[in-house]
């Protein structure tokens, strides 16, 4: 019998105005087209499934991060979001200089404990995360080591490279000896018997992992998990951890390798799937897979993410999209699936960057406490799989409804769907080969899905009672997710508006109810009357001065069981600044604070002020800044006052404003500053080099003999920022006039540059004879094989989400890309090695 159980919903909560379910008008059912599932329980494709998980590093309490807004009150928040989704592992990321900024001892063989830093507030910040997750029995990865700070590099690192802080260990004793003394003291002294695997760099591939040209990489990596298996095995404590690598990126041939070559060392194979979907996944499996079975080890996905840009990455959407990919990858044999990355985050240095391309389930919580809607897609996978449960072979004959089913380690099912079609409504025959008898409950995220700070999991909202082998939901909404499980539902409390910014000393009414569960709830505010005070009925006043920390976390605990409970946000400032680039204008956007009379904004040209009132007495919540000048970024705070005064600044949001074109035929004798910066960039190095620019003879000149290692360059870099979308394609056009050169390799490139790891670079290789492009700081790839290096016309369009690349007017390649505004246009000439020359010449120019 199927129950539904939003009339019980609606009467636990007729206070709110929040809906978590999607409900299709009765009509629509009858629209409905017919389909089944099988669940065949005596076919297990994989016996222990290790998990659902992913990335969140313990950088939340560390100066970076204290220092850019984020404090106590947000750590609880994010806490109780980790206990919510219940992830089986959670990767974490471990740093060398936070124990050992500097070599304890000139004996590798010998730890000189007196030598390690194990108290330093770094350390402090990893032992509260870690704490947390053993809190909550959830398996911890490990990442030993990934960036060295200068006083690591001056004793460890190879000197020369372009970027040092990425250096391999140059003494692999050593680093062993460092490995081994981490997970001995975490492990033995402090108890976190939750670490259960541990891994090395991170892509080591890529960039991240930097040796000199004359190592090679993939026997470096091998000779380094060699000496950290060796020490570990001396120390006693290589049994007690699962070693995992080789960490590949969008490199098939270092699996391979490592089956070859550290087949006697791994425990577990593993790379990071990007730029894939539900159809393709299963390739990217099978060409590692067929490498790692033979093994009888298991493969893990590290880190993964859907395809999407950063604005598309907070849609409904993108959370379909990584729910498609968490169902593909358990069908197809991966042994985990670890998304990248839980929340947005401050790194520390040396990186040093808040990293808030929204990949984050949620975002930066001193910007918004209301998750991103994949929170709530990725929920589903992550509450009601296990570690160590079975992944049941699962088929449907409907192409539209993608399926797979686990059976958890206490005899519990779930069975996820997704429903892809993005127009059809699906009435779904759910059968199973022997009878499970159990409720099942149905948990679904669609469309109608409105994202709250309170960060519930989406409720149950129909259940079916004591299902034998079969039952059926007459309505699955189209373009859906879906959890059919036999867990049971657990109790949650929503608090109506759980993020708003107020005046001092003004009152806001909060609202609550228990979710599937019973009674009321009752009130408390974190750190106590000084953040405020609130009353039995849930009316709360704020301060009349500003507090320790800069918000009020309200807490509304169930009458009925105080380990359920929800927390609201008040920010005793102005919140949710936006600023957008427009052509000729800047357009800022912020929320209503409750109880402001007036909003000011402020604005700088300097990150963090100081700010100068360009707008007072405001009383909407939008202002457009049209006194700007083009090649400038600025920086905006907003303000909110009432009649006790003002309350402090928001958050700064940062723009500039666009251009739709740009032209230089470079008549000129010199380089046209209003135009463009000249800078010292290369594909890997931003080292200032011995290259020039120069104009002359109508054309640009990029050229002469570089005396930096590796792939140094001379560039100009467009003053104008542009932006690429669907309705305005950004198509960039220049005469490649010449090229030449001489040594190990050098190069004429065009960019598409957003930021230090979100670019295109389109480039001729002198070295190897072709056209290739660099996507994000990833491997090269080939668009057309071709070794002409005289005049030629580059073209790349960008339409916001794939950027296709032209050569004399063919399209030869094309590549999505996750990034579509502040863009810049570089044009390069580079040279690999010290000694290389280069010569790169370009003309006629324009972009549009």
């Amino acid at each position: 019998m199927q129950k539904s159980l939003k009339s019980v919903r609606i009467l636990l909560c007729t206070l709110l105005l929040v809906s978590l379910t999607y409900v299709m008008p009765e009509q629509s059912k009858a629209q409905a087209v017919a389909a089944s599932i099988t669940v065949d329980q005596a076919d297990v494709i994989n016996p222990d499934f290790l998990g659902i998980g992913a990335e969140y590093d313990p950088f939340a309490l560390m100066e970076e991060s204290l220092g850019d807004g984020f404090n106590d009150n947000w750590w609880e928040l994010e806490k109780h979001r980790i206990a919510k989704l219940k992830p089986d592992i959670v990767r974490v990321w471990y740093q060398m200089d936070w124990m050992e900024p500097a070599n304890d001892n000139s004996d590798p063989a010998v730890i000189n404990w007196a030598g390690m830093q194990t108290n330093s507030a770094k350390m402090q910040a990893v032992y509260e995360v870690l704490d947390y997750l053993k809190s909550q029995n959830i398996d911890v990865m490990l990442i030993a080591g990934l960036v060295m700070t200068e006083e690591n590099q001056s004793w460890l690192g190879f000197p020369g490279l372009p970027r040092p802080e990425l250096s391999a260990p140059t003494d692999l004793a050593e680093w062993g000896e460092w490995v081994s003394a981490s997970l001995q003291h975490l492990i033995h002294t402090k108890g976190y018997d939750n670490i259960k695997y541990v891994m090395s760099y991170n892509e080591p591939n890529l960039a991240s992992f930097a040796t000199p040209a004359n190592v090679s990489k993939p026997n470096y990596y091998r000779d380094m998990y060699q000496a950290i298996h060796n020490r570990l095995t001396s120390d006693g404590i290589r049994s007690q951890v699962k070693l995992i690598g080789p960490d590949e990126s969008g490199a098939a041939n270092w699996i391979q390798y490592a089956v070859q070559q550290m087949n006697g060392v791994l425990d577990i194979y593993d790379g990071h799937a990007y730029g894939q979907d539900y159809a393709t996944l299963p390739n990217w499996l099978s060409d590692r897979l067929g490498f790692v079975n033979p093994t009888g080890k298991p493969f893990m996905i590290t880190e993964f993410a859907g395809i999407a840009d950063p604005v598309s990455r907070k849609t409904y959407q993108y959370g379909v999209s990584v729910a498609d990919l968490m169902v593909s990858g358990m069908r197809n044999h991966a042994s985990a699936l670890l998304y990248w990355r839980f929340a947005d985050q401050r790194l520390p240095e040396p990186l040093d960057f808040l990293d808030n391309n929204a990949y984050g389930l949620y975002r930066w919580m001193p910007i918004t406490a209301t998750p991103n809607p994949s929170y709530y897609a990725f929920g589903l996978f992550s509450r009601f799989i296990e570690a160590h449960s079975e992944v049941l072979s699962t088929q449907s004959a409907d192409p539209d409804l993608h399926v797979t089913s686990v059976r958890l380690p206490d005899g519990n099912y779930s069975v996820f769907v997704v429903n892809s079609s993005k127009t059809v409504d699906k009435n779904v025959t759910i059968n199973f080969t022997s009878a499970v008898n159990k409720r099942v409950n149905r948990h679904i995220y669609s469309e109608d899905l409105k994202p709250s700070a309170n960060a519930n999991l989406i409720p149950a909202d129909k259940r079916w009672e004591q299902v034998g082998s079969q039952f059926n939901d007459d309505l699955l909404p189209a373009n859906s997710v879906a959890v059919y499980t036999t867990v049971s539902d657990q109790p949650q409390i929503e608090i109506l508006s759980a993020d708003q910014s107020v005046t001092w000393g003004e009152k806001i009414k909060f609202k609550a109810c228990v979710l599937n569960g019973i009674g009321g709830v009752k009130w408390s505010i974190l750190g106590g009357p000084a953040y405020g005070t609130i009353s039995n009925g849930g009316v709360y006043q704020a301060p009349s001065t500003m507090p320790a920390m800069r918000q009020a976390i309200i807490k509304a605990t169930s009458n009925v069981d105080p380990d359920v409970y929800s927390y609201a946000v008040v920010r005793f400032e102005a919140a949710g600044l936006t600023a957008s680039g427009e052509e000729d204008k800047i357009v800022l956007n912020w929320l209503p604070s409750v109880g402001a009379t007036g909003y000011s904004v402020k604005r700088s040209t300097t990150a963090g002020g100081p700010y100068t009132v360009i707008a007072a007495g405001l009383t909407g919540t939008s202002y457009t800044d049209d006194d700007v000048n083009p090649s400038t970024r600025y920086y905006y705070v907003v303000s909110a006052e009432n009649a006790v005064g003002e309350i402090g600044n928001s958050r700064e949001a940062f723009a500039s404003p666009l251009s739709t074109s740009m032209q230089d035929d470079f008549s000129g004798n010199a380089v046209d500053t209003s135009k463009w910066t000249v800078v010292n960039q290369g594909l890997r190095s931003t080292s200032a080099s011995a290259l020039t620019a120069s104009v002359a003879d109508g054309k640009l000149k990029l050229s002469g003999t570089t005396d930096i290692a590796t792939w140094a360059g001379k560039s100009l870099r467009s003053v104008p920022t542009f932006r690429a979308t669907p309705e305005k394609p950004l198509t960039v056009e220049v005469d490649r006039v010449a090229l030449d050169g001489s040594g190990t390799g050098y190069r004429s490139a065009v960019w598409l540059y957003a930021g230090p790891s979100q670019y295109i670079h389109f480039a001729q290789s002198g070295e190897f004879n072709r056209w290739v492009f660099n996507k994000d700081g990833g491997s090269d790839s080939l668009v057309w094989n071709d070794g002409d290096r005289g005049n030629h016309r580059m073209k790349m369009v960008h339409d916001g989400s794939t950027v296709k690349f032209y050569i004399d007017g063919v399209e030869r390649a094309s590549t999505p890309v996750t990034w579509n505004t502040d863009i810049k246009i570089i044009l390069t000439g580079e040279a690999c090695l010290v000694g290389d020359t280069v010569n790169a010449e370009f003309d006629n120019l324009s972009v549009y």
